[in-house]
This record gives C-alpha cells, sequence and structure tokens, in this order.
C-alpha cells in the first residue's frame, strides 16, 4: 500500500511500500548509478543510489514533472523535498533492502571534512 508524505515545499509524494519491492527494483535502481570503466566508485555514488531508490519508490506527486524514471525529474525537486525525502523512514528501509551490503558511514568518516559524505546535523 502507498504512502502519501508531505514536503517542506507543500508537495506531496506518494511512496511504495518498500515490501513489495522485487529484484527487478533493484536492477532499475542500480542502472541510475554511474561506474567509471575501471569500476570505480564517485563521488556521486551515493546521490546516484538515492535517486535510484527514490526511482523505484515514486508512485505519484504532485509536481508538474514526469515520474522519475532517470534522474532528470528528481535533479529538478526543490533542495529541500529532495533531502526530505532522502531522509524519510520508508526511503531508508528500500534502501537497506535493495542494498543491504552498502557500508553506512563510520562516525569519523562524518566528522572528515576531507570525506565525501555530508556531516551529521547535530
Amino acid at each position: 500500500m502507498n504512502q502519501r508524505i508531505s514536503l517542506p515545499s507543500g508537495a506531496w509524494v506518494e511512496l511504495r511500500d518498500p515490501a513489495e519491492l522485487r529484484r527487478g527494483d533493484k536492477k532499475r535502481a542500480l542502472r541510475m548509478v554511474e561506474i567509471s570503466e575501471d569500476g570505480a566508485l564517485t563521488l556521486g555514488t551515493q546521490i546516484e543510489m538515492a535517486d535510484g531508490v527514490l526511482a523505484v519508490l515514486i508512485a505519484a506527486w504532485s509536481y508538474s514533472l514526469p515520474l522519475p524514471v532517470t534522474a532528470e525529474s528528481l535533479e529538478m525537486l526543490p533542495m529541500e523535498d529532495g533531502n526530505a525525502l532522502e531522509e524519510h523512514e520508508l526511503v531508508k528501509a528500500a534502501h537497506k533492502l535493495l542494498f543491504p551490503g552498502a557500508p553506512e558511514p563510520t562516525p569519523e568518516q562524518l566528522a572528515d571534512p576531507a570525506s565525501p559524505t555530508e556531516p551529521s546535523a547535530e
């Protein structure tokens, strides 16, 4: 069952239940992650993975943009809405289901200004 959430801009998004995700959804999400010819990940990989998760979770939204089959529509969202979506509990649950082996950043990485992850807001 889909869940409608309100975003800071006043827009809304309907997210699929992560329990309904299938193997094909993982493949679709991974298509949004760019890998270099040498197989190395980039600083944008984490954002691309988040975009992939959002693309498979978003069932409907109030924006006058096409649903995110690619990252283009997601790139047009207001920053505060994008951040709220990435931090939503359903999105985090889906990310863990789709990418169970993805390492969580350590507190040291979060505190390191040279780290590609953002510091936590505390």
